[in-house]
């Protein structure tokens, strides 16, 4: 990937928990997003990084076999270094981590593995040595991404709250100390080093407050923000505060796995609308910051670590390609959509953005991006789905069903690991198979009963 310039970043962001791609694949699809106008990926490794050491448990590899759940190797990993600007998530979405006995302790709240407790002596050591396995694999970034987004449980244990009653600024006030202490750890150790974080937290945060912790000096802000058109807001008092804060900024936008933890297939319609508010918004608002680094791409695969799979990446490619195009133009048209579909080998065939369910394919199209056979397995099994939900009993779904399985596992294998696989088959396609097989079971059984009682009445007759 390009080297990281002023201004000018469309970062590609892969979210590998639970469905991390094989190399093969991401060998393919790095190139192909550069041409398209990518410049880096932000990859948010959670449990599939190589960890060693006292993060074995987290899901680390030796260096060629398995330990626990990583599916990458030592070697494998290390093809990845130059492209990437790497995610370690530091306080929320810790459940990789907290997940383990080893860490329950660190929990804010026991029952819930998001979050840290800010308070707890253990926590920093912890954040100290994700840190350090991330950075020290990745001797060549310019960047690492400290995470920091949806504290959905902070200030709630008992430590946390004579610290935010003593605290002149509360909870925010907590949240605050942590993150800056992690961002002066990084600062003091790898002081060439700029520090990304997800903005959510701050924009409820005081002006003054962000000040008095010198906020700006620190870290830069990436400001996310999903929503199409109809309902995106983030409004000018936001420019406002963080043009006082800080001299960089990011934009992070979406191209899939942001409208359904379930969603099987983008929304590409809305994907590209939320591109759009982009455009309009900086248009309006960026001038008021200094430097506007550049975007992030977003594309989720899950809500969170014990989510259900939503988008798989390959599905994800065409919208991705849009909103990358989209976003490079400044605005989407017609043309766009057909420029980009023939070089994604849809030629005339190309689904309108706003499409839902595709026809069952007569034959498979041969298309030119990488994965496409994943998205055709996907597109057919989202209209069985839909003709699944209208259908009693058939030994024609019952085959039909298997014929997409069998197309869908096989692609998916060829690109993904067999977890990943399994997982898929497990969730979307052997419930259907079940639940037909249990209707045909039910409706013979009825029919073996109505057949004895209408032979009785004949008999009695």
């Amino acid at each position: 990937m390009d080297n990281l310039t002023f201004g000018t970043q469309r970062l590609v962001h892969l979210d590998l928990k639970g469905a991390p791609p094989k190399l093969c694949f991401l060998e393919k699809f790095f190139p192909f997003i550069k041409d398209f106008g990518a410049t880096g990926i932000l990859l948010e490794w959670e449990d599939t990084f190589p960890f060693t050491k006292e993060l074995i448990q987290v899901g680390g590899l030796s260096n060629s076999a398995q330990v626990s759940g990583a599916p990458y190797s030592l070697e494998e990993a290390r093809q990845l270094l130059d492209l990437v600007i790497p995610l370690v998530q530091t306080f929320g979405h810790m459940e990789f981590v907290l997940k383990h006995e080893q860490w329950r302790g660190l929990r804010e709240v026991e029952a819930y593995p998001s979050s840290m407790c800010p308070s707890n002596s253990e926590t920093m050591p912890l954040v100290r040595s994700l840190v350090k396995q991330i950075v020290a694999f990745h001797p060549n970034i310019q960047y690492l991404h400290i995470g920091g987004d949806e504290i959905w449980h902070m200030g709630l244990c008992s430590a946390c709250q004579r610290r935010v009653q003593i605290n002149k600024y509360g909870r925010a006030g907590l949240y605050l100390d942590h993150v800056t202490e992690v961002a002066q750890y990084i600062k003091d150790n790898y002081p060439a080093l700029k520090i990304i974080i997800w903005d959510d937290m701050l924009r409820n945060i005081d002006l003054n407050v962000l000040q008095d912790y010198y906020l700006g000096n620190l870290v830069e802000p990436m400001i996310w923000h999903y929503n199409s058109t109809d309902t995106f807001q983030l409004g000018g008092l936001l420019w406002e505060k963080y043009s006082n804060i800080f001299s960089n900024i990011w934009s992070a936008t979406a191209f899939k796995g942001a409208t359904s933890s379930c969603q099987m297939i983008p929304v590409t319609k809305y994907h590209i609308s939320n591109h759009e508010a982009w455009l309009t918004e900086l248009g309006t608002h960026a001038g008021k910051i200094l430097n506007f680094r550049g975007i992030a791409l977003t594309g989720w695969s899950r809500f969170d670590h014990y989510a259900t799979l939503c988008e798989v990446l390959p599905c994800g490619i065409p919208s991705l390609c849009l909103c990358l195009k989209t976003w490079l133009a400044g605005g989407f048209s017609q043309e766009l959509q057909d420029s980009v579909g023939k070089i994604l080998g849809y030629n005339d065939v190309f689904p309108h953005p706003d499409y839902m369910f595709i026809r069952p394919p007569l034959s498979l199209p041969q298309l030119t991006f990488p994965g496409w056979q994943v998205l055709v397995g996907f597109e057919w099994l989202a209209n069985l789905r839909a003709r699944y939900k209208n259908v009693v009993n058939s030994d024609q779904m019952l085959a039909e069903i298997t014929s997409v399985e069998n197309y869908v596992k096989g692609n998916l294998e060829h690109f993904f690991y067999n977890h990943t696989a399994e997982e898929i088959i497990g969730t979307l396609i052997n419930p259907i198979k079940q639940h037909l097989k249990q209707m045909k079971a039910d409706c013979e059984t009825q029919l073996s009963l109505g057949c004895r009682v209408r032979g009785h009445k004949r008999i009695s007759l």
